[in-house]
């Protein structure tokens, strides 16, 4: 008897019997041969049959191409704008199959975020258009410089139609169960049915009947080129917290009319037009989209997909007992542990390595990579490193590991699941490194679960970790001899600079003995207490330093500064998506921002800065404590 009896009861959609309700949900982008082809990899079938044997109900592939004209540089994207796809479809198909998983597709075009950079590139087609499409030209609102968008004409929409209906042609060929219309995050159908996009007076805009039509026309074109036995399922914004675009209650009226219109089976249901809300922060409340998903189950007869930070398969039973939902998606926790599924299960839920939202997965596609997870290095090496590959060894050896930091606790958990007899000396009285440093900086609690878990792993495989337990120089002959090891692995990690070493200039801010000059460490800490005038360095701008100023503000300093030598704080923070929630937390705790700014030098209380750009402008500060996030050692 399962103690998640929601959880893990059998669904219907359509003709499938889907054996539980955890869904691995639509997510992007995924194991490609490359941008312009979108060839799906062995690394895509080896990826995907990893999270079915973990035990997923149904796994929705992500946004596939349906056209050329949505290709969006640099991400990698799969297509099915040609044949070429529907075999190795089939494959991933097949493994996924062999483990009682049902498999979809969700089919996509970008419109208007689209990015044509790859396009242009030299070698491409020369005849390919540089442009994006839309229903009308109104330019992206996320990105500066965003290019405005060519206006779709009537042929060109027909066209895509056709595309949408050929792809769904294409997967049913591949052997899957159901493919899904993307109809949210502000991509092309969105663009349709949103005033906000659709400024045009034809048919295809204007009045809300118009505005419907696409969607409703590819609906239809996707259910013919499928037959009735295949299911078809749609996602959509719950809302879009976007100003002047659609919201709850506009969503619910498309929800409704769309299921009198379209032959569909079910609503996968997410919030936003841009990556702030999709890819959300560590603060916010497990399955926080519930009331959205709740608001669409209330207009709609079809079983409805929920998501939103769920990362244990209690607030997931919660959720759906609650009546909040009809599934649960996991898309940032399946990247983490694919073996979510089989740990709930089997009564494992304490060994479920619990997404942390650091949204490490998305930076690393932001940047033209493939998804990554700061803490699952087996993500996308599932091949070399997926279920079975760890061997118990033949002859195991003592090992001595010097530091319980991420890096050390991983090399624990993993030598000693070998069958290795380990050992870890931390010097402080909790393991984790920066990794617990930085989970005390505000709204970074949930970070610190990487080093819970790793260290509870590490136990549970037979690991002893001893907390305050300094390995130095003076002592290190002893320890050795008292402990014999057989090996020995040096996982010390870095230190603070306090003397403000960095790239800028290759060394220490001149003067800086002369200043209160502390490392971040010490503050979140609670080492230094800073009452006066404080100034935090930041040269490396990703969270640590803007949540050092607010916590500077929150806890006693009279005023707070933060100096980058940056065009803006946070630039590192942009790509994770985490500027959207820091900047509302530096505003409103009167943290002042200055950019484009360094220490010339300090002389006590004095700091000298200087304009990067232009040598003349010069100003000086006074500062009771100087908060370096500068370099490592």
């Amino acid at each position: 008897m399962t103690q998640y009896p929601h959880l893990f009861s059998e669904w219907q959609i359509r003709n499938t019997t889907i054996k539980n309700r955890v869904v691995f949900p639509p997510t992007c982008p995924t194991w490609v041969s490359d941008p312009w082809n979108g060839l799906f990899t062995e690394m895509a079938t080896a990826y995907y049959a990893e999270r079915a044997r973990g035990g997923v109900g149904l796994i929705i592939i992500g946004a596939t191409h349906v056209h050329p004209s949505s290709l969006m540089a640099p991400l990698l994207m799969p297509q099915l704008w040609d044949d070429r796809n529907i075999q190795p479809l089939g494959q991933i198909v097949d493994a996924v199959h062999e483990h009682g998983c049902k498999v979809a597709i969700q089919l996509w075009h970008s419109g208007v975020r689209g990015f044509p950079t790859y396009k242009q590139a030299a070698g491409y087609d020369v005849d390919a258009t540089w442009y994006t499409l839309s229903p009308s030209q109104v330019p992206l609102g996320e990105f500066p410089g965003a290019s405005t968008p060519k206006e779709l004409e009537e042929e060109e929409i027909e066209e895509i139609l056709d595309a949408y209906a050929a792809a769904a042609r294409r997967a049913a060929e591949a052997g899957v169960d159901g493919v899904e219309y993307h109809m949210s995050h502000g991509y092309l159908p969105w663009q349709f049915l949103s005033p906000f996009y659709n400024q045009r007076t034809d048919r295809w805009g204007g009045s809300y009947e118009n505005r419907l039509r696409f969607p409703v026309e590819s609906l239809k074109r996707i259910r013919a080129a499928i037959g009735d036995e295949a299911f078809l399922g749609y996602r959509i914004n719950s809302t879009s917290f976007w100003p002047g675009d659609l919201d709850l209650e506009d969503v619910q009226q498309i929800v409704s009319d769309l299921e009198q219109r379209a032959d569909i089976d079910y609503v996968n249901v997410s919030a936003g037009v841009h990556h702030a809300y999709i890819h959300t922060p560590m603060e916010f409340e497990a399955g926080w989209e519930k009331e959205y998903a709740k608001s669409i189950r209330d207009v709609s007869a079809k079983p409805v997909l929920l998501v939103g930070r769920i990362t244990t398969p209690d607030v997931a039973e919660r959720l759906l007992a609650d009546g909040q939902g009809d599934a649960i998606c996991l898309a940032r926790q399946l990247f983490a542990d694919p073996e979510w599924v089989m740990k709930a299960a089997e009564g494992r839920a304490d060994d479920i390595r619990r997404c942390v939202a650091a949204n490490f997965c998305w930076k690393s596609v932001s940047r033209g990579g493939r998804v990554q997870c700061v803490y699952n290095p087996e993500l996308g090496r599932e091949q070399e490193w997926g279920h079975g590959s760890l061997r118990h060894v033949e002859q195991p050896k003592r090992v001595l590991v010097i530091g319980a930091g991420p890096s050390g606790l991983e090399y624990a958990r993993i030598a000693s699941a070998r069958g290795h007899e380990v050992l870890v000396l931390e010097r402080e009285s909790q393991v984790g490194g920066h990794v617990r440093l930085e989970a005390l900086l505000p709204s970074r609690k949930e970070f610190g679960l990487i080093a819970t878990w790793l260290e509870a792993q590490a136990r549970k495989n037979g690991a002893d970790v001893r907390t305050s337990s300094p390995v130095r120089p003076e002592n290190l002959d002893e320890v050795l001899a008292a402990e014999r090891p057989d090996h020995v692995v040096v996982a010390t990690g870095s230190s603070v600079c306090r003397d403000g070493f960095q790239g800028w200039t290759a060394g220490p801010i001149p003067g800086w003995e002369s200043g209160n000059c502390i490392g971040w460490d010490e503050v979140v800490t609670g080492a230094a207490h800073v009452t006066g005038n404080a100034i935090v360095l930041d040269d490396l701008c990703h969270v640590v330093a803007p949540l050092t100023a607010v916590a500077l503000a929150q806890n006693g300093a009279s005023s707070v500064r933060l100096v980058t030598r940056w065009p803006m704080v946070g630039l590192e923070t942009i790509l994770d998506v985490y500027l959207d929630w820091i900047l509302p937390k530096l505003y409103q705790s009167g943290v002042e921002m200055l950019c484009d700014l360094w220490v010339e030098k300090i002389d006590g209380r004095t700091v000298s800065l200087i304009n990067v750009h232009h040598a003349d402008d010069r100003r000086e500060v006074e500062a009771d404590a100087v908060v370096m996030v500068t370099g490592r050692r």
